[in-house]
């Protein structure tokens, strides 16, 4: 049985329109056998994020930390880096559907017969 997650950074749940560091919301999505489900949404207030003060990026990376792909609008370099080390997929995809977005991961890892 294959399961995996995916965050993706949105403000709406429709469209990938946030930077990862600053964020307003992550929804998390399930993949079990191929099938998505939307796991939890969490949102975040008011804190900075990539432009010179982590605190922010550092609860959005212990947010993602089960996750094995992370969408985002844009991901700054540093936790580009950080993500590689980890082994995670990351992608920008600004102005993506989220749905589309997951639905091509699950294609991909189908194909790739992971």
């Amino acid at each position: 049985m294959s399961q995996y997650r995916i965050a993706v950074a949105t403000a709406d749940g429709h469209k990938v329109d946030q930077h990862f560091g600053s964020a307003s919301r992550f929804d998390i999505y399930r993949i079990e056998d191929n099938v998505s489900a939307k796991e939890k949404t969490v949102s975040f207030g008011n804190q900075e994020g990539c432009s010179g003060d982590h605190r922010g990026a550092e609860a959005r990376l212990e947010l993602v930390e089960d996750c094995q792909y992370v969408i985002a609008a844009r991901i700054g370099s540093r936790i580009q880096r950080y993500f590689e080390t980890q082994r995670k997929k990351f992608f920008e995809m600004p102005g993506s559907d989220t749905d589309y977005v997951i639905e091509k991961i699950v294609e991909y890892r189908k194909r790739s017969g992971k």
